[in-house]
C-alpha cells in the first residue's frame, strides 16, 4: 500500500509542476519574495566594471558525486550567471575551487560564457584555479585568502564550507572587499552571518537558479515548494487541533 501512496504523491507533484510551468510560460506573473542577498549578487559585475578590477568567486569543497551535490550545483548556477554577464562586458570572473570535480565545470562555464560573448580567444586557464583538495580545508582557505591579495572587486563564496570560511572572509575584510556568502553548513553559516551582510542561508542558495536565471521550470519549482510548505503547515496544525479535541 505504501509504494502506491508514494507513487500517487509523485504523480501529483509532477502534474502540479507541469501546470505551474505552463502557467509561467503563459505569462502569468510569478512573484518571488525579495532577497537582498540576490540583489547584492546582481550588482557585483557592475562594481567590477566600474572599478576595473576582477570579481572573485570560490565554489567551496563539495564534490559533485557526493551527498552535497545540490550545494555545488547551486553554486555553479551562480557562476553561470556571473560568468555570462562578466564575459559579455569583458570582465570574466576569477574562479577558485577546492574539489577536483568542480574544476572542469568551472572551466566549461567560463568557456561557454566567452563563446556566447564572441570572446572565445580570451579564455585563460588562470581564470579557474584549483587551490587545495577537500581533505585539507584550511590549506584551501589559506590559498584563497592569498589570492584575495590581488586587486579584486568583490569576493563571492558559494558552496560547501566549514569553519575555514572565517579565514577567507577575514582575508576579504582586510582588503576591504565586501563578501557575499551562500552555504548550507550550520558552522559556516554562523561564521558568515557574523562577517557578512549578504548571506544566502540554506535553501536560499538552492533557489539561485530561479532568481538569477528565471526560467519557467525553475520558478515553477519554487512555487511548488511553497505549496508543499503550506500543506505541511496545515497538516501539522490539523494534527495538533485533532489531538486537542
Amino acid at each position: 500500500m505504501t509504494p502506491i501512496i508514494i507513487l500517487a504523491a509523485l504523480l501529483v507533484l509532477v502534474v502540479l509542476l507541469y501546470l505551474l510551468t505552463r502557467s509561467v510560460q503563459a505569462g502569468r506573473t510569478a512573484v518571488l519574495r525579495p532577497m537582498t542577498s540576490y540583489e547584492g549578487l546582481t550588482g557585483q559585475i557592475g562594481r567590477a566594471i566600474e572599478s576595473g578590477r576582477q570579481l572573485h568567486l570560490t565554489l567551496g569543497q563539495a564534490s559533485l558525486v557526493g551527498s552535497a551535490n545540490p550545494t555545488s550545483v547551486s553554486a555553479m548556477a551562480v557562476l553561470d550567471s556571473l560568468a555570462r554577464d562578466g564575459c559579455a562586458n569583458g570582465t570574466p570572473p576569477l574562479v577558485t575551487v577546492g574539489e577536483g570535480t568542480l574544476l572542469p565545470l568551472a572551466q566549461g562555464s567560463i568557456q561557454h560564457a566567452l563563446s556566447e560573448a564572441n570572446r572565445s580567444g580570451d579564455f585563460d586557464l588562470s581564470l579557474t584555479q584549483f587551490v587545495a583538495h577537500d581533505t585539507d580545508p584550511f590549506a584551501y582557505s589559506a590559498g584563497v585568502g592569498a589570492l584575495l591579495q590581488q586587486r579584486v572587486a568583490s569576493n563571492i563564496m558559494m558552496g560547501r564550507f566549514g569553519p575555514e570560511l572565517a579565514i577567507i572572509a577575514a582575508a576579504a575584510n582586510r582588503q576591504t572587499v565586501e563578501p557575499v556568502i551562500g552555504t548550507d553548513d550550520p558552522t559556516a553559516l554562523a561564521v558568515a552571518v557574523a562577517m557578512a551582510d549578504d548571506v544566502l542561508i540554506g535553501e536560499e542558495l538552492f533557489a539561485t537558479g530561479a532568481y538569477l536565471q528565471g526560467s519557467p521550470s525553475q520558478i515553477a519549482s519554487l512555487q511548488l515548494q511553497d505549496i508543499l510548505r503550506w500543506v505541511v503547515v496545515l497538516f501539522i496544525l490539523g494534527t495538533a487541533v485533532f489531538q486537542l479535541v
